[in-house]
């Protein structure tokens, strides 16, 4: 890596980093952090929508930096809300407080921002720049940022938002229409980058450099993914879309996989936020994990509702640290005889909460089981059973951001095989691959680590597939379908953004309710107070609306 690009993705993490919320607040305030949960410091008047600049200045080797730093905290900002809901994460208490934060006010400018400085991008070149494979990389990250905020919000503006001067209050289009203006850009950026130019964009997240074919594929799969959520809606245009991809170069290989590499340095601080939260050592093991996902990894040892497979997933111990071996108890226990529980505490050592949970905050940040190996750079649990500030070993910090993965291309396309019968190939032999992926990219993780037995081997992942497989084998369409998404929502761990969309397309996999009334569950997210504030033409609406995509009943997931 050059001294030049080393500075510049040291300067994309400063900027994530400003607007991290470190862990160790207590009580009830921590209960309700998300780690991923930031705050933006700079300016909060509310009639800001995040859409103010100037479209025709600008030097564009600094324009498509700030453009990957502004994507690159909207991932983050908008995996880290999803996280609770989707249970990766404990949730405390209400569904709103996680869909309606300073997270999302951050995202909606960082989100904007994004478009902003992609239509600049645009004006320069018509200017005559000649930076087109920077403009290509643009689209596609704004398609990709576009595409989210439909997901997330449902009607957003989009026609209005690329010139703020114009259009200081930009209407909402809907959600369908703005899908519709993405798929047509990445056509755009497709052509764009496949131009010869010599001025090469710096390329934070694909490692070696800038590689136009790595973005197109990251292009093409956006497509993918776009038509996967359109299946219920118009599963004909769906099926055509999907097919259409089939036959282009698309993520279905580890070297493509769309992520962003932290580092392990001290100073400057290149290290995963979260690995500094709860690694460092101020450290206190962060908020708690959810008692819901342990079932699915198997990791306890009682008899909770939610075992799927019957064996414990061979990625446990790479997703999560255990920090003591010993069982909570006592005020540690706060459920306790609580006949609205069906489990507070799952076994082997697994401190985590249930989902929606608002009973005290006991003092146990150091013994909470927080995040190991993947994919915070954290340790691997070999049973050490240390306090995660005193750990010494692990990639210190070195995780990265899945944003999209090669397994999560392989489990897509078995969800679209199976529900739209495309031409991708077999959904059970989709599905092996995605599993085996997910699996691979923790060998290559762990990679000289030290794991005393416990890893991953090849004998490992035959059983475990072997076994996914008789059960798939055997199970009815709808059996097969929670089986995929089931395996997709495992490995994503790291991601809770396409776990949140399978969840609502498909219902699966089928998730702990709140011990506690949560509220409805949000099929889409507050607007932020950016958004609302000053713009008439932004009226706030409900949690239970629902993106355009979206066409399940109501009351359909919890």
């Amino acid at each position: 890596m050059s001294k030049t690009h080393l500075f510049k993705k040291i300067t994309i993490l400063l900027t994530l980093f400003l607007f991290i919320t470190v862990a160790g607040c207590s009580s009830k305030d921590e209960m309700m952090a998300t780690e991923e949960e930031t705050q933006d410091p700079g300016d909060d008047d509310p009639t800001d929508d995040g859409t103010s600049g100037d479209p025709v200045t600008g030097d564009p080797d600094l324009i498509i930096v700030d453009i990957q730093g502004n994507f690159l905290n909207l991932e983050r900002q908008f995996s880290g809300t999803s996280k609770g809901l989707i249970r990766y994460r404990y949730m405390f208490g209400e569904y709103i407080q996680s869909v309606y934060s300073g997270a999302t006010v951050s995202a909606w400018r960082n989100s904007y921002e994004v478009v902003e400085e992609t239509y600049r991008l645009q004006k320069l070149n018509e200017q005559g720049s000649n930076t087109p494979n920077h403009l290509g990389l643009a689209e596609v990250l704004q398609a990709y940022t576009m595409m989210y905020l439909v997901d997330i919000f449902g009607d957003v503006p989009y026609s209005q938002a690329k010139d703020p001067n114009m259009f200081p209050e930009p209407i909402l289009d809907t959600g369908l229409s703005v899908y519709d203006a993405q798929i047509a850009l990445l056509d755009s950026a497709i052509n764009n980058l496949s131009q010869n130019s010599q001025s090469v964009p710096e390329d934070m997240f694909f490692e070696g450099g800038f590689n136009r074919n790595n973005w197109i594929a990251l292009a093409n799969t956006l497509k993918l993914r776009a038509y996967l959520n359109l299946r219920l809606t118009n599963p004909a245009r769906a099926t055509q879309g999907i097919n259409a991809v089939l036959n282009l170069n698309i993520i279905d290989t580890p070297e493509e996989d769309f992520q962003f590499r932290y580092g392990s340095s001290t100073f400057p601080d290149d290290r995963h936020p979260l690995f500094f939260s709860l690694y460092g050592p101020n450290g206190a093991g962060g908020a708690y994990m959810a008692n819901g996902f342990y079932d699915f990894l198997n990791a306890g040892d009682s008899e909770p509702p939610f075992i799927e497979t019957g064996i414990q997933d061979p990625r446990l111990r790479y997703y999560m640290y255990r920090q003591a071996d010993r069982a909570p108890e006592g005020s540690n226990l706060p459920c306790t005889g609580d006949p609205d529980y069906d489990y507070c505490y799952v076994g082997n050592f697994y401190w985590g909460r249930d989902h929606g949970d608002t009973d005290g905050t006991p003092s146990d940040g150091v013994r909470r089981t927080t995040y190991g190996l993947y994919p915070i750079g954290g340790a691997f649990d070999r049973d050490l059973f240390i306090q995660a500030r005193g750990v010494t070993e692990g990639l210190e910090g070195a995780g990265i951001e899945p944003i999209f993965l090669s397994s999560f291309t392989k489990f897509s396309l078995a969800e679209a095989a199976l529900t739209l019968g495309t031409s991708g190939g077999n959904s059970q032999i989709l599905l092996e691959q995605g599993i085996r992926l997910s699996m691979d990219k923790l060998i290559n993780f762990a990679a000289g680590q030290q794991l005393d037995g416990f890893g991953i081997t090849s004998t490992i992942i035959d059983d475990y597939v072997a076994r996914v497989l008789e059960e798939y084998n055997i199970a009815s369409a709808n059996g097969k379908l929670r089986i995929i998404e089931r395996e997709y929502y495992i490995a994503s761990f790291g991601n809770a953004i396409e776990a949140y969309n399978m969840y609502r397309r498909t219902g699966f996999p089928v998730l702990q309710s709140a011990v506690t009334n949560a509220g409805p569950f949000p099929r889409v997210y507050l607007y932020p107070v950016v958004a609302t504030g000053g713009n008439p033409n932004i009226q706030q609406q409900q949690v239970t609306n629902q993106t355009f995509w979206d066409n399940n009943p109501a009351g359909f997931i919890d």
